[in-house]
């Protein structure tokens, strides 16, 4: 019983629903393994080190008997469970902002009193009494004997404080016949939904990109800010709403290059700065425009694969160069420039201090501090002059940011915030057909009891960072707002469970920054997902994000008149194959040339697969008038079928849809293949052409504006009906 309960207060989940909708019941050993993984350094403090609990997991003993002895669940049990009733006041709650109530805890049989103060979000106090009489019961707990009552009491603005939306300060002093306690806490006020754009109902498109993988005459070997200014030119000039970028975060480089597995994601990666821009250039530019740094910059531009050990060390020269030139000209004599920066340290706070830490305990070069404070005052300088560019230019949302799932074990965020973190477990995903021995993504995930005794604070300021600059923020695997699938780090600690997490009010805290940055949200759904996240996000105006590979029903993809209205329809992203690579099957024959396939079958089934649903897209684009009927697979143009397939997606009800630039040159090769590590260069492909060949392409041209002429004519329909279908 004891333990059993445990494992429910610590959120470790007792069972799922897979993809072919079977129940699954999750092994007691493999959830017993999580609630040790979760609980090992607290169980260490209690009598036991730290070796001694990692000797016991190597001798395989019993992990209650063991590792968490049944004095530790007890007590445990209390602190989780008990404890709370035994706070008067709690450190962090919160309500809507349409229903404003205040939580307490206290004995039921107390007769004294209680002295509200409320401070406003950089604003007034407001003072108020409560009586027991003006609270009504909600629910009610014993402990040694004696009941404890939780009590809510409902705010007004005539009479308490007219509270609006953000974090305010609340403090409460209890007073009886004996005694007189002040306890103080944050009192949390949201909204119901996300913030969403004023012109909802037009269908909105854009461009997705990676934008490292960006080429251009002028950078340094990577895409960077001014790659995505002339991007943000071509868009805007074609109508698009929007530019969608992979996560800007900063990595661990040039050792990890994923996006994906972030160092830390409240920091910009200073490799997309374009060095021409910054304001010290004009300082080293005799420098940098000699033969031998032209020599450099052409070097770097010949390669078909990033480069990040020879663009690392040769950005970073010139940043060195950049920040000695900011520190001459303006750091003495104080100027505005110099304050701005010393602004900009004071706003990014510790998270910009351990950012910093982290870097020089990386790198024995980065002596200075201020020199790693100044990439980030650059990066941040140049990512909002894209946004302004984007406004300036007509694009109702202009830049969509994309924040990862978790943060690298070894990365500033996480050692930084350990205390927010479970260190001895990865997230990943359980094991399917695809993915017979699950999916270890190496990412380190919050812990859900700990983000809570920490008032959210972590969680609070990733939203926030990742709403800087940007018209839209897209989720990555947003289940795990609900639940992530963990594996334990240590053997012998069984095969991994689901832990759950705070979903009512991680959604409220992102509603809330949401509203207040005016960024709309995207949840990136994709896979295995619980009805309860399906209908939260709706309820909270979160988009769906759909792929079309994906959109499919038995008898093949999906009429676009049925697509998700509250959604973003991708064409295709980066982990699955681009347009070109599927319609050619060339992804199929990749994975066979990386030994992908575990035996020939495998790999003639995939080929008959493609085969069908190649037959089945013709088909629907038939239906839709966009081809001519019984056309033979054999003889349709590519630039047609092309066409055809991007007037069939944009049509459809989603009210944003978006394109890969991949897949407006017709790229073949993948940015990233899922499940590879070494045997392909995941996150290093550079586009074929530049965005100067690109921008004067007529067929790329000639796509965007059938693109902008759909979904123009296009009325998004939420009413849960299709505004349109048309039936073979």
């Amino acid at each position: 019983m004891g333990l059993g309960k445990l494992l429910y207060l610590q959120g470790v989940g007792a069972e799922f629903i897979d993809c072919f909708g079977n129940n699954v019941q999750i092994q007691p050993l493999d959830r017993n393994g999580i609630l040790q993984s979760m609980c090992v350094n607290d169980a260490s403090t209690k009598g036991a080190s730290t070796s001694d609990t990692l000797n016991d997991i190597a001798a395989n003993r019993s992990f209650v008997s063991s590792t968490l002895s049944d004095e530790f669940i007890q007590q445990r049990i209390f602190e989780l469970d008990a404890a709370p009733w035994l706070q008067p006041l709690h450190g962090f709650q919160w309500s809507y902002v349409d229903d404003p109530i205040v939580e307490f805890h206290l004995p039921e049989h107390f007769t004294g009193s209680i002295k509200v103060e409320i401070e406003i979000e950089h604003g007034d106090k407001f003072h108020f009494p409560i009586s027991l009489g003006q609270m009504r019961v909600v629910g009610d707990y014993g402990i040694d004997g004696i009941s404890y009552l939780k009590y809510q009491y409902q705010l007004n603005d005539d009479i308490n404080a007219p509270l609006g939306l953000g974090y305010h300060g609340i403090s409460a002093t209890v007073e009886s016949a004996s005694s007189s306690e002040t306890y103080t806490g944050q009192l949390m006020i949201a909204p119901r939904s996300a913030y969403v754009h004023a012109d909802s109902k037009t269908a909105k498109w854009g461009l997705s990109t990676q934008l490292y993988s960006l080429t251009s005459q002028s950078q340094w070997g990577i895409g960077d800010f001014n790659d995505l200014q002339k991007l943000i030119e071509l868009a805007a000039a074609k109508g698009a709403d929007f530019i969608l970028l992979n996560p800007l975060h900063a990595l661990d480089l040039p050792e990890s290059a994923s996006p994906y597995s972030p160092s830390d994601r409240r920091r910009l990666n200073p490799l997309y700065i374009h060095i021409e821009s910054v304001a010290e250039y004009a300082a080293i530019e005799g420098v940098i425009t000699s033969k031998l740094w032209r020599n450099k910059q052409y070097q770097l531009a010949q390669s078909r694969l990033l480069d990040y050990c020879e663009i690392h060390e040769t950005k970073f020269s010139i940043y060195q160069m950049l920040f000695n030139a900011f520190i001459k000209e303006h750091k003495n004599n104080h100027s505005k420039r110099y304050l701005d920066f010393a602004c900009f340290k004071q706003q990014q706070g510790e998270g910009l201090s351990q950012y910093v830490t982290h870097q020089q305990q990386r790198n024995s070069c980065f002596t200075d501090a201020e020199f790693l404070c100044y990439l980030q005052f650059i990066a941040y300088e140049q990512l909002l002059q894209c946004q302004a560019k984007a406004k300036t230019a007509g694009m109702s949302l202009g830049l969509i940011r994309d924040m990862a799932v978790g943060a690298s074990p070894t990365g500033a965020e996480v050692c930084a915030n350990i205390d927010n973190f479970c260190t001895n477990a990865n997230i990943g995903a359980p094991p399917d057909p695809f993915a017979p021995q699950g999916q270890n993504w190496g990412l380190t995930p919050f812990d859900p009891i700990k983000l809570a005794q920490h008032k959210f604070e972590h969680f609070i300021d990733l939203i926030r960072s990742n709403m800087v600059s940007c018209g839209g923020l897209r989720i990555d695997h947003v289940m795990g707002l609900l639940r992530l699938w963990w594996w334990p780090k240590q053997e012998g600690l069984g095969n991994g469970a689901y832990v759950y997490y705070p979903l009512d009010t991680l959604l409220a805290i992102l509603c809330l920054e949401s509203q207040r940055a005016q960024c709309v949200l995207i949840g990136e759904d994709l896979g295995i997902v619980p009805p309860e996240i399906v209908a939260n996000l709706a309820k909270a105006k979160i988009f769906s994000n759909e792929l079309f590979y994906f959109a499919k029903h038995h008898d093949g993809f999906m009429n676009p008149a049925f697509y998700k209205s509250h959604s973003l329809m991708m064409l295709a992203n980066h982990d699955v194959p681009t347009l070109t690579a599927w319609w050619t099957a060339a992804d199929i024959e990749l994975r066979h040339q990386l030994n992908l396939y575990d035996n020939e079958q495998q790999l003639d089934e995939a080929k008959s697969l493609r085969l069908i649903e190649k037959q089945q897209l013709l088909d629907l684009l038939s239906q839709h008038h966009l081809i001519k009927a019984n056309i033979v697979m054999g003889e349709v143009d590519f630039e047609q079928l092309m066409l055809a397939w991007l007037q069939l997606s944009a049509s459809g009800n989603s009210a944003l849809y978006s394109i890969q630039i991949d897949d407006l040159i017709d790229e073949v090769k993948p940015i990233n293949i899922p499940g590879t590590w070494k045997q392909y260069p995941n996150w290093c492909r550079r586009l074929s052409r530049t965005l100067e060949q690109i921008s004067a392409d007529s067929t790329v041209n000639n796509r965007l504006d059938a693109i902008n002429k759909t979904r123009r004519s296009k009325y998004i329909d939420d009413s849960g009906k299709p505004e349109w279908a048309v039936y073979g």
